[in-house]
């Protein structure tokens, strides 16, 4: 638990996983033909060598700049909530929202198609003043502005973190609107 001017962070580690070797091990290969292709050295080749490494090679690097990246996703402490940008986005695109704002706190699921079926997306929502009379809604998965997408890959579960939202706001409402299955830390 964090004391009083120790904030409470909440960070990506490493975790390997099926999926995560597969989508490596298809960047690295379509990375390197692209490479191939480039040293060939035809102008067809050239540009799609060039394309196959810009695309793989970048998002297997954005991939990775989640774990590489030494910026947090939330910070708790005395001052509020604190939403860190992912890298490459820099600190001022950090968002930061006062105790006195937030007025609930709320872990709750969005289900998303994907591949013929559905997967629970989870969320952590620091509600603000504005919005907590409102019906509840879950949030979008592309605008989360007072949210944050909890994943296995957090150092924190979420009960560690409304913990951790209590010793700065003792007082702050938790509302848990998941689904049940995977992931409800």
């Amino acid at each position: 638990m964090p004391g009083p001017a120790t904030p409470f962070v909440v960070s990506n580690r490493f975790r390997i996983t099926w999926e995560g070797l597969w989508l490596t091990l298809a960047c690295v290969v379509f990375t390197g033909i692209g490479v191939a292709l480039v040293l060939r050295g035809s102008p067809v080749d050239l540009a799609l060598g060039l394309l196959a490494v810009a695309v793989f090679g970048g998002a297997g690097l954005v991939s990775l700049s989640r774990f590489l990246s030494h910026r947090p996703v939330l910070i708790l402490d005395e001052a509020g909530v604190h939403f860190i940008a992912p890298w490459p986005r820099g600190r001022r695109d950090d968002l930061s929202f006062p105790w006195s704002e937030v007025a609930l706190l709320r872990a709750c699921t969005q289900v998303v198609p994907h591949r013929g079926g559905s997967v629970p997306m989870h969320y952590l929502v620091f509600v603000n003043r504005d919005e907590a009379e409102l019906p509840f809604h879950p949030p979008s998965p592309w605008h989360t502005t007072n949210a944050v997408r909890v994943r296995p890959t957090w150092n924190h579960t979420i009960g560690e973190i409304i913990e951790a939202a209590h010793h700065y706001k003792p007082d702050l409402p938790f509302d848990d609107r998941r689904r049940p299955g995977p992931g409800r830390g």
